[in-house]
């Protein structure tokens, strides 16, 4: 089975330009490469550094923290479904055990 290689897209990120191959859609790739970016400069404004290469180390760390944060929120929401839904099943037992009766 051939494997597929994807769309190649072209980006621009901190002022260089990449063609970066990927399986999503180009629309998607541009928005993680816009997202990229921005932070990039964020930073530089922010932080006041000139080398790109600590820019993206702390590019990097700001968007892993976004990650690390959504997933830490998305689990605890999950747990709290997951809590919810088992005090639902535990009323609904309850309510048809004392209607079988």
């Amino acid at each position: 089975m051939a494997e597929e290689k994807g769309t190649s897209t072209r980006v621009t990120i901190f002022g260089e330009t990449y063609n970066i191959r990927s399986q999503a859609e180009p629309e998607y790739t541009t928005r993680v490469a816009e997202h990229v970016n921005q932070v990039m400069h964020s930073i530089k404004k922010n932080v006041g550094l000139k080398e790109p290469h600590k820019i993206a180390i702390l590019a990097a760390m700001s968007i892993t923290d976004e990650l690390f944060q959504e997933k830490q929120t998305t689990g605890l929401k999950g747990e709290e479904l997951e809590r919810r839904s088992s005090a639902l099943i535990h009323l609904i037992d309850n309510y048809l055990e004392r209607n079988e009766a």
